[in-house]
């Protein structure tokens, strides 16, 4: 895949993971020294939700609450390379890019 050649990272998994207590992100990125995600939940601020890594398989992963509601987010890598989740659906961003696409239903009473 060119874009995961060109910032050195690959998705452990197939894109975010929604649970009772939240949505999982993670991202296989060893050469990182940070990892982030911002998106339409957070005001696009690559600063609020960091993910924590890497582990000793150079995987970075985060629990954050999301909203329900259908959301557009990007990794933020080293606090500069703004990329699309390799294994989440993805839009335009009407400026030439790509946005992951995530999509969280309402809780069930």
């Amino acid at each position: 895949m060119i874009l995961n050649h060109l910032v050195g990272c690959v998705a452990h998994h197939a894109g975010p993971e929604v649970l009772d207590n939240g949505v999982r992100f993670t991202l296989s990125a060893p050469t990182a020294t940070s990892v982030a995600i911002a998106g339409s939940f957070n005001r696009w601020n690559p600063h609020q939700n960091l993910l924590s890594g890497p582990d000793q398989r150079g995987v970075w992963s985060a629990l954050f609450f999301i909203p329900p509601g259908r959301h557009e987010y990007l990794f933020v890598i080293n606090n500069e390379k703004w990329m699309p989740d390799p294994f989440a659906p993805s839009v335009s961003d009407g400026m030439g890019g790509e946005n992951s696409v995530l999509i969280v239903d309402e809780p069930e009473p």
